[in-house]
């Protein structure tokens, strides 16, 4: 699975930020993360989401260094046993909690010295808010199942896709690490490259309707 081209909501321009404060290429309206095509969708309201960069495996340590020279960085780094990673998180002006992940053995460079923002892979992970075997039910009409996780217990998150790029659902209301800022339904679009090539859109405002 490859996160080709995201679209998001937020309340102002971030372009700036990822790519005079980040150093990301700045491609028309989209932001380029490696092998994904980030965009903004400017909107009146408070929209924010969870997603994360992957690093190279290798790389984490400087990919920090990197990180603390231009963003503060929330708490401590995180050491997920379970799937033999390591992440840091900060925020972005809109209120989008971003964080660096890296599998240890993963996608490894080989490069030493100082991290560039070119090694960024590209996404590795993108929260999804709402029902989550609705969510799921419509992710497996493409082609994508769970691979860890479950959706069944009140505050479990469900991992779509493969390791290093995958959905993380998760009801509203639900912590984010490392704030534990409640999740919130917002909209957004995924185009997925590679063999598995589809596309999804939530758009938690029209199923209110």
């Amino acid at each position: 699975m490859r996160f080709a081209h995201v679209t998001l909501a937020a309340p102002l321009d971030l372009r700036d930020f990822y790519g005079s404060r980040l150093g990301l290429p700045i491609d028309g309206g989209a932001i380029v993360i490696g092998e994904t095509r980030l965009s903004f969708r400017i909107e009146d309201g408070d929209a924010f989401y969870h997603f994360a960069l992957l690093v190279p495996g290798d790389r984490f340590d400087a990919a920090v260094e990197w990180a603390r020279g231009r963003v503060e960085l929330l708490g401590d780094i995180f050491d997920f046993a379970f799937w033999d990673a390591r992440a840091a998180y900060f925020h972005d002006p809109a209120g989008n909690i971003v964080e660096l992940i890296a599998h240890r053995g993963f996608e490894e460079n080989g490069r030493s010295g100082a991290f560039d923002a070119d090694e960024i892979i590209g996404f590795s992970e993108l929260g999804l808010v709402g029902d989550r075997h609705e969510l799921l039910r419509q992710l497996e009409e493409i082609g994508f199942t769970l691979w860890a996780g479950g959706i069944d217990e009140v505050d479990s998150l469900g991992f779509v896709g493969e390791k290093g790029r995958t959905l993380i659902l998760t009801r509203p209301g639900r912590g984010w690490l490392p704030t534990g800022r409640p999740a919130e339904p917002h909209p957004v679009s995924i185009e997925f490259g590679g063999p598995e090539a589809a596309t999804f859109v939530l758009n938690p405002r029209a199923e209110k309707r």
